[in-house]
């Protein structure tokens, strides 16, 4: 199993934030250049950034961008053996994906421009998600969200393979927008409806545990992907991640039996409750 540090970013600095709340932040006061590196030497394959407020104002800024740039080209000096990046926050249209992929990141994380999509297909309509926007006191611009609506056709299989959509959990709903809305969409549905489309790779985030250290919630892992139609005659990558607090949560995922290939730990790192290197050479393999 990957173990995958997290690297969250606010206007370039490292920080983390208690149930996505940008009232409930910690800032760590890390270089990420440097943050990046300890990561790598220390025996990381993968490693998990975001730009946070890319992914509540549906773009990532400038100055997050440029960090990104840095990050690569460390990863490229130092990784002696192979260290992939997966990048998520705002990234909504196919020219950011294209943008990505090039600049070197071998994942992108995307959520909301994929997962209303679906949505749609479930019967709301736009009237229904602008409501639920205006319950979070966000409002709904389509052009922002939903950039383009025919993305999912507009992907070719090559690049759906370096696609991980981002299924954020909150209770029996999904969180969009940096996790400001909720919609009550079944998240299993709309895995397996993305499955049709040719997507293979989903990271499970239980947004009601993450930055919090209470553990993990490993039933809310269980019951989405159990609930996935015909799950096992596919190939279907899963991550996931909220609430990691100590080594015993990695043990739980590992021992449950489901196929998760990957599991992505911040403030526990930070807040140093686990070991990264120990973990690594425990359980990454």
């Amino acid at each position: 199993m990957l173990i995958i540090p997290a690297i969250d970013l606010k206007k370039s600095k490292v920080v983390r934030l208690h149930k996505g709340r940008f009232d409930k932040i910690t800032i760590y006061g890390l270089n990420p250049e440097q943050t990046i590196k300890d990561f790598i030497i220390k025996g990381a394959r993968r490693i998990h950034i975001v730009s946070l407020l890319g992914a509540r104002d549906g773009k990532i800024l400038y100055e997050d961008c440029e960090v990104i740039k840095k990050l690569v080209k460390v990863r490229d000096v130092v990784a002696v053996e192979r260290c992939e990046l997966q990048l998520g926050g705002g990234i909504r249209r196919c020219k950011e994906i294209k943008y990505f992929l090039e600049l070197g990141i071998d994942y992108l994380i995307v959520g909301t421009a994929i997962v209303l999509v679906q949505i749609l297909e479930a019967n709301f309509t736009i009237s229904d998600i602008s409501r639920a926007y205006s319950y979070a006191d966000k409002k709904f611009v389509v052009e922002k969200e939903i950039p383009e609506p025919d993305i999912i056709d507009k992907l070719k299989p090559e690049v759906k393979e370096k696609i991980l959509v981002s299924i954020d959990v909150s209770r029996n709903s999904v969180a969009l927008s940096g996790w400001l809305v909720t919609m009550p969409v079944e998240p299993s549905w709309i895995i397996t409806k993305l499955i049709e489309k040719g997507f293979s790779k989903f990271m499970i985030t239980d947004t009601t545990k993450d930055g919090t250290l209470s553990g993990i919630d490993v039933e809310v892992f269980s019951r989405i992907i159990n609930n996935v139609k015909n799950l096992q005659n596919k190939k279907i990558e899963f991550i996931v991640g909220g609430g990691i607090s100590s080594e015993k949560d990695i043990e739980t995922i590992i021992n449950s039996g489901l196929p998760v290939s990957g599991v992505v730990t911040g403030k526990a790192l930070y807040e140093q409750r686990i070991d990264l290197h120990q973990l690594i050479k425990k359980y990454q393999g």
